[in-house]
């Protein structure tokens, strides 16, 4: 048996963490602004009063699914055994849709907010991206004081073999993107691609700051009775989850690269 040929998963696999046993939604608290520091112009001068600003990062769950149906006579037939073939795919097509919602999700029709469409992450210019380009990530990243060690990029393979063939300093080889196609370092950090990414975006961030909610975990069932009178069983794949975003400026996207 020749099994599909799939995208790569790409979150997880940069360092996003998870979050299990949730029960009913989520919200977590965080601080999102300081205080005011003030100098005293005298030893009679009051400080001027300023808050904290606070927020919440809330979770509930949103469900992706998938479900086939298997015929009697397929069951019967088929080598290898059709029902822990289809298991195995719904497995897979399920996980590799969180892994794109988790980076791309629109927030809407049922989905996760994705990193590339969480409000307030950074933004690079992708028109004829270069080496300088490739730094403003970083100084986007670092200006919210959320540059660490942990940071990545994460591209598509057209994307990286496109700066394979630029260089940092003009007439040296020094290609942007160093390594191979699916994993390299670019600008001094790790970099991986996946089809799983949008079409010519290029996004950079720390993903230990992606959290992924779990409910449960994914559940794989089968119902040898989806239709009795045809011998027809189905096999149904859920799985429920939400992704949040710690800090949107641990992240910074470009799009439309060339």
């Amino acid at each position: 048996f020749i099994d599909l040929l799939r995208n790569r998963s790409v979150v997880m696999n940069m360092g996003a963490r998870r979050l299990t046993g949730l029960q009913g939604n989520l919200t977590i608290p965080r601080q999102s602004g300081a205080a005011t520091a003030y100098w005293l112009s005298t030893e009679a001068t009051a400080i001027t009063e300023s808050q904290q600003t606070l927020g919440q990062l809330a979770f509930s769950p949103k469900t992706a699914g998938a479900y086939t149906e298997i015929s009697r006579l397929l069951a019967l037939q088929s080598s290898p055994d059709a029902e822990s073939m289809v298991m195995a795919d719904l497995a897979a097509v399920v996980g590799l849709a969180v892994d794109a919602a988790a980076l791309s999700g629109s927030g809407g029709s049922g989905q996760p907010t994705g990193i590339v469409n969480t409000s307030g992450i950074g933004t690079v210019t992708g028109g004829s991206l270069a080496y300088a380009g490739v730094l403003e990530f970083q100084t986007d990243v670092a200006a919210a004081n959320a540059l660490s060690a942990a940071c990545g990029y994460v591209t598509t393979p057209a994307v990286a073999a496109l700066l394979m063939q630029r260089v940092e300093v003009a007439s040296t080889y020094s290609p942007i993107w160093r390594g191979n196609v699916l994993d390299g370092v670019c600008a001094g950090f790790r970099g991986m691609t996946s089809n799983q990414m949008p079409s010519a975006n290029l996004l950079f961030g720390d993903f230990n700051q992606v959290v992924i909610g779990e409910w449960g975990t994914l559940e794989i069932e089968v119902n040898p009775y989806a239709n009795f009178a045809a011998g027809i069983m189905g096999v149904r794949a859920m799985y429920s989850i939400d992704v949040g975003v710690r800090y949107a400026g641990a992240f910074s996207l470009a799009t439309s690269v060339t």
